[in-house]
């Protein structure tokens, strides 16, 4: 496995979070992480809002420690630079977790806000935090441990690409080549989702290939008649058949690819035809000598076969409400009725 080490951008105000941050500061040196934050840029400034901005970016996530006091404002924002970092993290996607003091009565007044109008902005900071993962504290020692349990299960939960040793990257393979890799994989995602050849994404959570379905059908018994020597109507019945979802496909597949441009096109014909193709030798070994004709779905079955079929993303409608078969169900149609290297005729075995 590649050692990796990921960044962690740590963001709190400074003076009063002293020992707090040391604690954090351990906890993720023990996870092997990269601290970064305040120690960098102590003095915080809208001068050097584009670097704090790009160490943000270039971290794999980001922690943020409210206490009682609400920090630094910007000039140009009029928020402190802890919330506009913590605002900024969400913005560009950065797994975040918040760690607020539990009783905020409790710290002591010279690093708690005075003034009226950072109290109030303090409180709807917390109340932003308190909105998305967060935890709380009561110490510097138990953040530390909260901080170390956290960010294990975050790095579980939504994992980084981190740091690579340049050494053990050399090994694998060269950064070029790397890069070269990155762009053809997003090439191919992007054709993927373009021409619409990706698997349902919870096909194996559908009925789909051999598998098979009951299908209810009517027809019509003809006997001979003894007199005339014709066949006449003898009763009108009910059967069931089992058929597999590709034989249903393959029959009304070449169908929709035929009449892509045809409005009405019905797939209840073709799942009758299918529906007498399959059930024809049981029908005769039960009714010796009879002719059977006027096979018809029942319209449940016609609707649940269309559904599944579109489930499947095998068939779609258009804006006109026409079915058609997508580029996926195309590609899967060929896979089924391609005629295999060396087979020399037309038989296709399901």
């Amino acid at each position: 496995m590649i050692e990796r080490r990921h960044q962690v951008f740590v963001s709190s105000t400074y003076l009063d979070l002293i020992e707090e941050r040391s604690e954090v500061m351990q906890a993720l040196l023990e996870l092997e992480c990269m601290p970064a934050g305040m120690e960098l840029f102590p003095a915080a400034n809208d001068t050097q809002w584009d670097w704090i901005k790009k160490v943000i970016q270039e971290s794999d996530y980001y922690i943020v420690i409210v206490a009682g006091r609400y920090g630094s404002l910007s000039k140009d924002e009029g928020l402190s630079f802890t919330e506009m970092e913590y605002r900024y993290a969400i913005e560009v996607g950065k797994p975040v977790i918040g760690f607020l003091v539990e009783n905020p009565g409790q710290i002591p007044t010279k690093f708690s806000e005075r003034q009226p109008g950072l109290v109030k902005k303090l409180e709807a900071f917390r109340e932003l935090v308190k909105s998305r993962l967060c935890k709380f504290y009561s110490s510097p020692t138990d953040l530390g441990a909260k901080v170390s349990r956290s960010m294990t299960q975050l790095k579980k939960q939504c994992p980084k690409p981190g740091w690579v040793r340049a050494e053990i990257l050399n090994t694998l393979a060269s950064s070029d080549e790397v890069l070269e890799l990155k762009r053809e994989n997003e090439e191919l995602k992007q054709r993927i989702a373009k021409y619409g050849l990706e698997e349902p994404k919870k096909k194996e959570t559908l009925a789909s290939g051999q598998e098979e379905f009951e299908i209810d059908f009517f027809f019509v018994r003809e006997a001979i008649n003894k007199e005339t020597g014709r066949f006449k109507k003898k009763s009108e019945e009910w059967g069931t058949v089992l058929v597999s979802w590709d034989e249903m496909f393959c029959r009304v597949g070449p169908s929709l690819l035929e009449n892509k441009d045809n409005h009405y096109w019905s797939p209840v014909p073709l799942l009758a035809g299918l529906a007498e193709t399959k059930s024809s030798d049981r029908l005769s070994e039960l009714y010796p000598g009879e002719r059977f004709s006027n096979f018809q779905i029942s319209s449940s079955c016609v609707n649940t076969i269309l559904l599944q079929l579109r489930a499947l993303k095998l068939i779609e409608l258009d804006e006109n409400k026409s079915w058609g078969i997508t580029p996926y169900g195309d590609n899967y149609l060929i896979s089924l009725l391609g005629v295999p290297k060396g087979q020399t005729n037309a038989s296709i075995s399901l």
